[in-house]
């Protein structure tokens, strides 16, 4: 009997080890990273150094390029969300702009950008990039051109 129940065990583990194989149902819950397209993956919601405020809006994390003039991109990626690693790269020289906090009143973000070129060491271009990305952090909606501000 006991050949007899080891075979039928062994029949039957068998076809039932195939019959439970939703482990690649298990495999699906990575698929949230599948979401992220090419070289983009979502990041959880978090504050950015130096913003002491969360996020209004998606985080990502995409590979950033730099060019000759001290510039990075991509700023967002294509969802729209803030791409971290841009956000990184800009913490140093663009500290005033992207730590302003969720409600500046308005000529704030303009005093803040002519702060980091004065005491931070960034250029005026790299200046209008760290404004873009703190307005798609904390979702403001001033409608001064960047690339326009003019400092004493």
């Amino acid at each position: 009997m006991a050949s007899l129940v080891a075979c039928a065990c062994s029949s039957a583990d068998l076809p039932a080890v195939p019959s439970p194989s939703p482990s690649p149902a298990a495999q699906p819950s990575p698929s949230p990273s599948p979401t992220s397209t090419s070289d983009e993956t979502a990041v959880a919601q978090q504050v950015l150094p130096p913003a002491t405020d969360p996020p209004a809006g998606n985080l990502c994390s995409k590979p950033i390029t730099t060019t000759a003039d001290g510039r990075a991109a991509p700023l967002l990626c294509k969802s729209g969300a803030v791409n971290v690693l841009a956000w990184a790269y800009y913490g140093a020289v663009g500290t005033s702009i992207l730590s302003l906090g969720l409600n500046p009143n308005n000529g704030q973000p303009q005093s803040a950008m002519c702060d980091d070129i004065a005491h931070n060491g960034a250029k005026p271009a790299q200046e209008a990039d760290a404004y873009r990305l703190a307005a798609a952090y904390y979702g403001w909606t001033f409608t001064f051109d960047p690339t326009k501000v003019t400092c004493q």
